[in-house]
């Protein structure tokens, strides 16, 4: 099991809030419908990842920017998760 999940943003990720998991990385995160904490800056985040391997981001769109063609870079440090994204912006 990979221990980072890397995702280049695309454009309909970026204007509807979600980011999908393809078949290859699934088993990254937690079941679907399971909560899991995805740690942002110095913010937390309660996410979790739908029937449709969709996690809906828009909490930390709320706060952050992520448009297409941005990447990001989620991490697993014991049972939270870390994400980087260096291009993302706040509002």
């Amino acid at each position: 099991m990979p221990d980072e999940f890397l995702k280049t943003v695309n454009r309909p990720e970026a204007r509807h809030r979600y980011w999908h998991i393809i078949k290859e990385d699934r088993d990254f995160f937690p079941p679907a419908g399971k909560e899991f904490q995805l740690k942002f800056h110095d913010k937390t985040y309660v996410l979790k990842v739908n029937h449709k391997d969709d996690i809906m981001t828009g909490q930390i769109y709320h706060d952050y920017r992520l448009l297409e063609g941005n990447e990001i870079k989620i991490k697993k440090v014991g049972k939270k998760f870390v994400l980087t994204a260096d291009e993302a912006q706040s509002w």
